[in-house]
């Protein structure tokens, strides 16, 4: 079947880990005809947005095609209301039997809808990733662009999707307060990860432990990300430096915004248990993850959580309602920071709980995180 992936809310990078990146390729390994529709945005690697020319390339077997929004004034409103005559176009030269639109927050959706009217037997799905978290911050924003401009695109277009996607129960929350969108138009699809074997994570493990230092009788925490106050790295290493197990590690891997980075690298050099590594490409951090006994994330969400657990590695994270569908014996959940204390201290005195959490972890994982499986779906 030939399927087109559209990205047009947002930078995009074929090269990044995440869902909108990762979905493609697995369509092209289960032998679909795939292509790629994306913004004229992507990352830099030091994190900025940068303009990317249009082109049209072909890589891993998969086309990726990146055009431009239309002319609109100005910059932000063309970054806002991502709108572009070119897309039809291409999709009427690749006739595709389906597509999936990542993110809704796009005029382009009146395009999707001209083009399902004409090919009613084209399979139409959205997906969101868009929460209270990450969108709609200010009264301006939540009061006028997405409640009022892009719930009105969304309101008119709806019926045209066989599924509205939402990758978190907050995300939900969003679609339904925000846009109006009704439940029974969606599905949960969570952000998936690759599962890793049990055979290649020994394997990883024994060399990124080596790599370190670090014997196969320490216990690792693992923390990632771009981490500012949000991210609860500080009290992650405050509430680490209490509990004194000279068999702990905590590897610490990502870059600190320029308001935390002081504070948080003065205490990471007090403590010589805590491993400082500075950024690492998605997939060297995966395999330092893989090594770990337990990934720690106290504070803002990330996809990487979902990641840790496909590759058998159990989490710490916030209790909070997006997390419910991941707490199946696999998950430390905290309310407070401060209660991390009580988790390492529980480690300490019986690390073995460990290793039923990460064999709980990957059941979890292959139940509703593989990325084989959230590909096929769109192709049912």
């Amino acid at each position: 079947m030939k399927i087109i992936h559209i990205e047009l809310v947002g930078p995009f990078n074929e090269n990044m880990s995440y869902q909108g990146a990762i979905l493609p390729l697995y369509n092209k390994k289960a032998g679909h005809d795939v292509t790629v529709i994306s913004s004229c945005y992507a990352w830099n690697d030091k994190g900025k947005i940068i303009r990317v020319p249009e082109n049209d390339i072909i890589k891993n077997g998969i086309r990726y095609i990146r055009i431009n929004y239309d002319y609109m004034f100005l910059p932000f409103f063309a970054e806002k209301i991502r709108k572009s005559k070119k897309l039809l176009k291409y999709i009427e030269n690749i006739k595709p039997d389906i597509i999936l639109n990542h993110d809704l927050q796009t005029f382009e959706l009146f395009t999707l809808q001209k083009y399902k009217t004409k090919n009613v037997e084209l399979k139409l799905y959205a997906d969101s990733h868009t929460d209270i978290n990450n969108s709609a911050r200010s009264w301006l924003s939540k009061n006028f662009l997405h409640k009022l401009f892009y719930r009105y695109i969304i309101k008119n277009n709806i019926q045209i999707f066989e599924k509205i996607f939402y990758v978190s129960y907050e995300t939900k929350d969003f679609l339904i307060n925000t846009y109006g969108v009704s439940e029974e138009k969606m599905e949960f699809y969570p952000l998936g990860g690759e599962i890793l074997s049990n055979e290649l994570k020994d394997k990883i493990r024994k060399e990124k432990r080596t790599e370190l230092g670090f014997s196969e009788d320490n216990i690792v925490f693992c923390h990632s990300g771009k981490m500012d106050y949000e991210k609860r790295t500080y009290e992650l290493l405050q509430n680490f430096s209490k509990v004194k197990n000279s068999n702990f590690r905590l590897i610490i891997i990502g870059v600190f915004s320029k308001e935390t980075e002081e504070k948080n690298m003065e205490l990471i050099n007090s403590d010589e248990r805590v491993v400082y590594l500075g950024w690492k490409e998605s997939n060297e951090l995966i395999k330092y993850i893989a090594a770990s006994d337990l990934y720690v994330q106290p504070g803002s969400q990330s996809a990487t959580m979902q990641s840790a657990l496909c590759v058998g590695t159990p989490v710490l994270f916030k209790n909070i309602k997006s997390h419910k569908a991941y707490m199946h014996g696999n998950a430390f959940a905290i309310n407070d920071c401060n209660e991390m204390i009580k988790v390492f201290e529980q480690i300490s005195e019986k690390p073995e709980i460990l290793h039923y959490m990460s064999e709980k972890a990957y059941e979890i994982a292959k139940e509703i995180l593989d990325y084989s499986k959230l590909a096929e779906r769109i192709t049912l």
